[in-house]
């Protein structure tokens, strides 16, 4: 086991000897596990834990994610023990002052992206010849745009390149969806249908997995290549899930299209535009243990990407 769920109003949560104990109401422990097994603790309910839990948590490396399962981009994050070589961040903040080195680093991430932009709409293609039509007028606009992102000449350019093809790209996306999904762009803060909820909460978990894998790694979450610093965010970790954006897509259409989500699974509430669509508890229990098995495989193409990038690091500065 490697990230734990907790979806149960008023749970409480302890540690003793090494192991998280879940407790209803005040009885024997419903749950168990030994804490050195977990690399993530995601809460999307009310729970009683103290600070004693926390404290032990972050002496282990556990990231702790708390989602209000009403508004799923408004989470929490707390992570453990920064990597012990602060050399590394060293270089990272050497290479962020470097405007060519960081461009460049940002054309390659931008690359990427789009890559598997193209290769998400190729395999709905495939499998909806009856989207060929804004697939194909996407892919065009896509590859257009990728043609000139080598000679982009900073990063803002690059970030109006990302919005247009972004904005092809789900033209054709949302075409892949059975129209009572209500799915017809790209919204949120908060969503208003189920593929919109879904993927905020995917990438909500997204982001506290790569805060999680860059702090191991060495580099220091906040400051970005892409994603300019700012205020309480986690730049780097922003960067980081930009790559793996278009897998998820792919993974969160595969839900829907082989009826894992189903859209009884979601409440609506038109008359409330803070909360008009939510995952409702069965379908969070579906989706959480879908997540999981999902996950294992993004946790390793994370990590193998922070460490590619740590190598090309050691390559800029000369170590």
């Amino acid at each position: 086991m490697q990230t734990l769920f907790i979806d149960r109003k008023n749970a409480e949560l302890e540690v003793d000897r090494g192991r998280l104990l879940i407790r209803i109401d005040g009885q024997r422990p419903i749950f168990s596990v030994p804490t050195q097994v977990l690399e993530m603790l995601v809460i999307s309910a009310p729970v009683n834990f103290s600070s004693t839990l926390m404290t032990q948590l972050t002496q282990e490396n556990i990231v702790t994610v708390f989602i209000n399962p009403r508004k799923s981009e408004a989470s929490t994050i707390t992570t453990g023990m920064m990597h012990n070589d602060a050399i590394r961040r060293l270089w990272q903040y050497q290479v962020i002052s470097d405007h060519v080195v960081r461009l460049d680093f940002a054309k390659q991430l931008m690359e990427h992206k789009v890559r598997l932009q193209k290769a998400m709409l190729t395999r709905g293609l495939n499998q909806r010849p009856d989207c060929r039509h804004p697939i194909f007028k996407a892919l065009g606009r896509i590859t257009a745009i990728q043609q000139n992102i080598p000679s982009a000449t900073s990063i803002d350019s690059l970030r109006g390149m990302e919005g247009a093809a972004g904005a092809a790209y789900f033209e054709a996306y949302q075409s892949l969806f059975a129209p009572a999904l209500q799915f017809t762009n790209r919204n949120r803060r908060p969503p208003r249908d189920p593929v919109n909820v879904i993927l905020s909460l995917t990438f909500t978990l997204l982001h506290a997995e790569a805060v999680r894998v860059l702090f191991s790694t060495g580099f220091d979450p906040l400051l970005g290549i892409y994603h300019e610093p700012d205020f309480g965010r986690e730049s780097l970790a922003c960067d980081l899930v930009e790559l793996f954006r278009p897998l998820a897509e792919r993974w969160i259409w595969r839900l829907f299209v082989n009826e894992i989500l189903r859209p009884e699974y979601f409440a609506y509430s038109p008359e409330n535009s803070d909360k008009p669509c939510l995952l409702g508890k069965r379908g969070r229990e579906v989706y959480y243990g879908a997540y999981d098995k999902q996950a294992r495989r993004w946790r390793k193409l994370m990590r193998r990407t922070a460490r590619y990038w740590l190598t090309q690091l050691r390559q800029v500065v000369g170590e």
